[in-house]
């Protein structure tokens, strides 16, 4: 290359450059960046470590998926690289959280132009019915209607809503014994519309499931994973049982296993889709000659009206 070609290159790209910087977008390189947030300050960014992006065209039609499953650092300034998509209108959805182990979607495979985001479904994987594992929470975000065009840097930003929550259980004034105990939410719906919300239709019911851990006390700690819970969905039971009797040590007589209803007994102003953690106190008084009575706290509220059932 002579010094007269070097020169006009120089030149070129002084001119590009100084476009670019005037936001004159239209001589720059055109890019389609996808950035994520949280819809609420109270979600651990540590809990996403991969995110599923889904376009679909204005038809419902998928378009294609971008996949990142090693995300080192999520904040931020984390963003999905889209520039391959047609100048169009799409509809975007991602799903984000850790572990694929834990979910699957419906059908097992996209087809580009075929499925269409009313079949499109994400599911909680729970063979024989059962969930052992917790597993880890969920995030979901949706822009219905996106304008891609193909100049200059294109920014769409999607704010995720956790569509899990964390049920921890502690137990006071239980007498210590030598048996062992799991804690079982039981529930009927494991699976996701591509908007969030839950699919109609029923898949029976399942049991998320753990082992009560012992303190020092003897009194019983556990924690469970569930998908989202609503007030206007009243399937989820909580239940305490004996492994070694079989005996049921919560709810007995008159006492609800509605887990939502219990949340608006102590608190009816709860927001359900900003409250990711419930921890639930079980207090045990009284003694063994007289029977013990039973009351609830939930995120420090008393629960109101929990039958004051004896139990021996």
């Amino acid at each position: 290359m002579n010094w007269r070609k070097k020169i006009t290159l120089l030149l070129v790209s002084a001119l590009l450059l100084t476009s670019c910087l005037k936001e004159d977008m239209s001589d720059c390189f055109a890019e389609v960046r996808v950035y994520f947030s949280f819809a609420t300050d109270n979600i651990n960014p540590a809990n996403v470590d991969r995110m599923h992006l889904y376009v679909f065209d204005d038809k419902g039609r998928f378009v294609g998926e971008y996949r990142d499953d090693n995300i080192s650092n999520f904040n931020a300034d984390y963003y999905i690289n889209c520039s391959d998509l047609l100048p169009g209108n799409y509809r975007f959805i991602a799903w984000g959280g850790k572990d694929e182990r834990f979910y699957s979607v419906a059908p097992a495979l996209f087809i580009k132009g075929q499925t269409t985001f009313n079949e499109a479904l994400l599911m909680l994987e729970h063979p024989a019915n059962i969930v052992s594992t917790p597993p880890h929470h969920i995030f979901h975000s949706e822009l219905p209607a996106t304008v891609v065009i193909t100049q200059g840097i294109q920014r769409f930003d999607m704010p995720l809503t956790q569509l899990s929550n964390t049920i921890n259980i502690h137990t006071v004034g239980l007498p210590a014994d030598a048996n062992a105990y799991t804690f079982i939410i039981a529930d009927n719906n494991c699976t996701y519309m591509f908007d969030g919300s839950f699919a109609s239709h029923s898949h029976g019911i399942f049991t998320y499931t753990a082992p009560c851990v012992k303190d020092g006390a003897g009194q019983l700690h556990s924690t469970l994973n569930v998908l989202r819970l609503s007030a206007n969905r009243r399937t989820p039971q909580l239940q305490i049982y004996n492994q070694n009797t079989g005996a049921v040590l919560y709810p007995v007589g008159a006492q609800s296993g509605d887990l939502i209803e219990l949340i608006l007994r102590a608190y009816p102003q709860n927001n359900f889709d900003t409250t990711h953690t419930y921890d639930i106190v079980i207090t045990f008084t009284g003694n063994s000659s007289t029977g013990f009575r039973v009351t609830i706290t939930i995120n420090g509220w008393q629960v109101r009206d929990q039958g004051e059932e004896l139990i021996e």
